[in-house]
């Protein structure tokens, strides 16, 4: 069901509640006022009788109706604490104030007998006899005796049922003008709404990410036009980022492949190659397939852009980063470390942290003035690596955690130039910040600043999530 359709229903039934409610309320407060009426000239006639005794009861009627009861006249009955019960079908002869025989009494129930004999109040009642519907009041006008005073209330019925039908009238043209009138306002009101709707189906069914919807006023729509554009924003980044990334990644690999290949196929000659070329042609082939292999890896790392929930947990980034500066010392004995690491609980993945830090130490490596010392800091949550090499050129600065970023220096040394550009990306996905500057006695200085909520200076104790290094 279209929203359109449902709005039209929505506002046919309010309209059809709305009616009803006012309908009802109408036949009630009508009828209270034509019974009230009634009760009026009742309690009139009754206080007459109280005053004057039973001459002010009113003569019998003609017969209406085949009945007694069918004028617009006021009939009376004499009630005594003896009176016989009846709900007034009998068709038992009683005597009126006058002698004369009646055909049909009205009804004498217990109360009204109670009403006689002085333990119960004066009431008013409803009855229907032989058909015709009668308003009545049972009140004491002597010790031992009560009256009963009725008047056909027909013409009242009347009215309330012709009344009635007018409002069920009324009410279904309400109901029926409710859903029309909801039908054409609903379509204008969703005028802008089926506009966006065809809109996005436009853009959804293009393939060019550059367009965008118009953005009018500051209304619903306009604001989920924004997020829409918003969405198509991050959208376009991040299909421009991916396409760069292959870019990038095809012309980085092109040159490492091309190499690796003209290696091969000069093994592959007729021929013999002196004993030593051939084992340089080997440990060319080696080494390039080394570094193809970590270009690969840095490429795929590259592409990872969250940290899944169940992948987090809490980590000992003093102690990734103690194992990361012992590896280094291992693979490079003449490199000197100093190290200031204070105990630090950080809530991320193990493996990505010891990337970061990795990729942090190999920097520093390329970079650093050989018997210059390497410094590893680790306080109140921000991690420090500063080397004493030339540090970073004041025009490279806003490009040093770009993919594939080389400067002109490091054009002549290994690597592939995504180190940097990983180190941002994971600290990024653990909520870190990451900056790079130049020392003021030189050297490139470089600092990722973890969240405060993320991090705890002293080891977690919690089970479900234990350190790890």
């Amino acid at each position: 069901m279209s929203i359109r359709r449902r709005m039209a229903i929505a506002a046919a039934v309010a309209v059809a509640v709305a009616v009803a409610a006012a309908s009802l309320a109408s036949y009630v407060a009508v009828r209270a006022r034509l019974l009230g009426s009634v009760d009026a000239s009742l309690r009139q006639q009754m206080e007459r009788v109280l005053s004057e005794g039973a001459r002010a009861l009113p003569p019998p009627g003609e017969f209406r109706r085949g009945g007694r009861f069918g004028g617009p006249q006021v009939y009376s009955q004499i009630v005594t604490p003896a009176s016989d019960l009846s709900d007034g079908s009998d068709q038992r002869r009683v005597r009126d104030r006058r002698g004369r025989a009646d055909d049909v009494r009205l009804p004498v129930t217990a109360r009204d007998r109670e009403v006689a004999a002085g333990s119960a109040e004066a009431y008013f009642w409803d009855a229907d006899i032989q058909g015709v519907s009668l308003r009545g009041i049972t009140a004491p006008v002597a010790t031992g005796v009560a009256v009963e005073l009725a008047r056909p209330v027909d013409e009242v019925q009347s009215a309330l049922n012709g009344l009635g039908i007018i409002l069920l009238i009324v009410t279904g043209a309400g109901v029926a003008a409710g859903a029309g009138l909801g039908w054409v306002v609903s379509g204008r009101a969703l005028r802008p709404v089926t506009a966006f709707t065809a809109r996005t189906e436009e853009l959804a069914d293009a393939d060019d990410l550059s367009r965008r919807l118009p953005v009018v006023g500051d209304d619903e729509i306009a604001r989920l036009a924004r997020v829409f554009n918003g969405t198509l924003d991050k959208l376009e980044s991040s299909a421009e980022a991916q396409r760069r990334l292959v870019a990038d990644a095809s012309h980085e690999l092109r040159t490492p492949l091309a190499s690796l290949r003209a290696n091969i196929e000069v093994l592959q000659q007729p021929g013999d190659l002196p004993p030593g070329d051939h084992a340089e042609l080997l440990r060319d082939v080696v080494e390039q397939t080394d570094e193809l292999s970590a270009l690969v890896t840095d490429i795929v790392r590259a592409g990872e852009t969250t940290v899944r929930e169940d992948e987090a947990q809490d980590v000992r980034l003093d102690e990734i980063a103690g194992a990361a500066i012992e590896r280094l010392r291992r693979q490079h004995p003449g490199v000197l470390v100093l190290e200031d690491l204070a105990p630090l609980v950080v809530d991320g993945v193990p493996e990505r942290l010891n990337r970061l830090v990795a990729n942090l130490l190999d920097n520093a490596v390329k970079w650093n003035v050989a018997g210059e010392p390497i410094e590893v800091t680790l306080r109140e949550g921000v991690l420090t690596v500063r080397d004493h090499g030339p540090g970073f050129p004041e025009s490279d600065l806003p490009h040093v955690f770009e993919r594939f970023y080389r400067s002109s220096g490091a054009r002549g040394k290994p690597g592939s130039g995504l180190g940097l550009s990983i180190v941002h990306q994971v600290a990024q996905m653990h909520g870190a910040s990451v900056t790079a500057s130049n020392a003021p006695d030189g050297g490139a200085v470089l600092t990722v600043v973890f969240p405060v909520g993320s991090t705890s200076q002293t080891p977690s104790t919690r089970q479900d999530r234990p350190p790890t290094a």
